[in-house]
């Protein structure tokens, strides 16, 4: 069975990415959450597509910068 949500402790570890970028992420809207009780968690769902959004500004970036892909 696939992963379904993670913690907030789980994302940072699996995602590579630091606790203050995390937050930051999620206070500005790009990264949704939903809290049980006191734990929060970010969906598989939302996390692939936190995951491909920045894959794409990246794409993009290089494209208008002129490097090849």
């Amino acid at each position: 069975m696939t992963q379904q949500a993670y913690t907030i402790a789980q994302f940072v570890s699996i995602f590579q990415v630091g606790r203050t970028k995390l937050f930051a992420e999620i206070a500005a809207g790009r990264l949704p959450t939903y809290k049980l009780g006191r734990r929060t968690f970010i969906s598989a769902k939302a996390a692939t597509e936190w995951q491909q959004r920045l894959e794409d500004e990246a794409k993009l970036a290089k494209e208008g910068a002129g490097v090849p892909a």
